[in-house]
């Protein structure tokens, strides 16, 4: 229970640092999309960066009210799915 019990702020941090790294990781190995690859894994990071800056802001103030929250989910789910699509098309290439 204590895994799953985060706030979406966490949950926010986790997934694109996750995804950050196996972006990162992927564009170090494939080649071919090295380009496509490296941007989610950078924009990723960029996510997790304001999102941990938020989040020490939001201990500052007395009523923190984060609309950013409604484009940043989208966002990260966009580069996540991006990413997974360029790793899918690599794994697709390299096997031709």
């Amino acid at each position: 229970m204590g895994l799953f019990h985060m706030y979406l702020e966490q949950w926010i941090i986790v997934l694109s640092l996750l995804g950050g790294v196996v972006f990162g990781l992927a564009a170090a190995f494939f080649r071919i999309r090295r380009l496509r690859l490296a941007m989610p894994a950078v924009l990723l990071f960029l996510v997790s960066v304001y999102e941990i800056r938020m989040d020490r802001w939001e201990k500052t103030v007395t009523a923190p009210i984060r609309l950013d929250i409604f484009v940043e989910i989208p966002l990260m789910i966009l580069f996540l799915i991006f990413g997974t699509w360029q790793m899918f098309l690599c794994s697709k290439r390299k096997k031709l």
